[in-house]
């Protein structure tokens, strides 16, 4: 097995950067990946570490729902990742990449200084309007050539209920749902999880975490932001004409369809962690979903 690199002994890898005078501060709250704070000369990078061939999570968000172990998780195309992040930081909407080394489990990014968004920044209308100003700049990057495999993701997550009847009864409910809902060819670069937890604002909006980016139905991008933070009508409604403008009465039904496959997903991925770690908001939240996916 590769032994897995410290933060000082990946700075040594990467050029201009001296790691026998940087300062290296642990940034708390990822499991799957390590990530530091690095200050040294004047200069400022995030440094995110990851074991070569370490599976990650790939296919719902993981800033509510951490890992409570690594099994079944999937591995995640960090090349792709990178060449998304790339051209993201080039047009503004995340922060610029400094460095990357797949192989090595390396990626040096920009470090953002601004304000991370709360859950109560989507009360405004504003706000809502900026995010789907966002989002259209999000969908107006290249392809990466990438399908997002949820179908595939949902599987798996079935896979691990099998051992508890009433959870694994509901799961083939959300897998049916993910599974038909309708492929549409008008696919384009999403980010994949949108959460505020992933939104700075750093004198413009940026998104961080674009670890589970690749090509999906755009909509999914708004269901994720509307599924997790359980966004009103009214909302919903504003997100969608904020981002479609003439064109949100043709979508609405297509957006509709992907709530209900994010909240499928996010049911699936919470079940799973839920059987591993019982807790009661885990429980509450699995209960509004399943009422909520009925």
């Amino acid at each position: 097995m590769t032994p897995q690199l410290n933060a000082h002994d990946a700075l040594a890898m990467i050029p201009g950067w001296d790691r026998d005078t940087a300062n290296i501060e642990e940034l708390k709250g990822g499991l799957t990946n390590r990530v530091y704070h690095v200050r040294s000369g004047g200069r400022e990078c995030v440094l995110r570490l990851t074991a070569p061939g370490h599976p990650v999570l790939h296919g719902i968000s993981t800033s509510m729902y951490k890992p409570a172990d690594n099994s079944g998780t999937f591995d995640l195309d960090r090349s792709c990742e990178s060449a998304i992040l790339k051209t993201a930081g080039v047009a503004g909407i995340a922060p610029a990449l400094l460095y990357a080394d797949s192989a090595a489990g390396i990626l040096v990014m920009e470090y953002l200084h601004g304000r991370v968004w709360q859950e109560s920044d989507l009360g405004s209308r504003e706000n809502i309007e900026a995010l789907a100003e966002l989002l259209r700049r999000v969908h107006a990057l290249p392809p990466c050539g990438s399908r997002f495999d949820l179908a595939g993701h949902a599987r798996n997550y079935e896979g691990h209920l099998r051992e508890n009847h009433d959870l694994y009864a509901f799961a083939a409910n959300c897998v049916r749902i993910i599974s038909q809902s309708p492929m549409h060819e008008s696919v384009a670069c999403c980010h994949n999880d949108i959460v505020t937890a992933n939104i700075i604002d750093s004198g413009g909006l940026k998104l961080i975490d674009w670890e589970y980016a690749c090509d999906n139905d755009p909509m999914f991008d708004l269901a994720s932001a509307i599924g997790f933070h359980d966004l009103d009508e009214d909302r919903q409604q504003l997100l969608l004409s904020a981002y479609a403008g003439g064109a949100a009465s043709e979508l609405k039904e297509r957006l509709a369809e992907q709530v209900r496959v994010f909240d499928a997903i996010q049911w699936l991925w919470l079940a799973k962690r839920h059987l591993l770690s019982p807790h009661r908001e885990q429980a509450r939240r699995l209960e509004e979903l399943q009422q909520r996916i009925r």
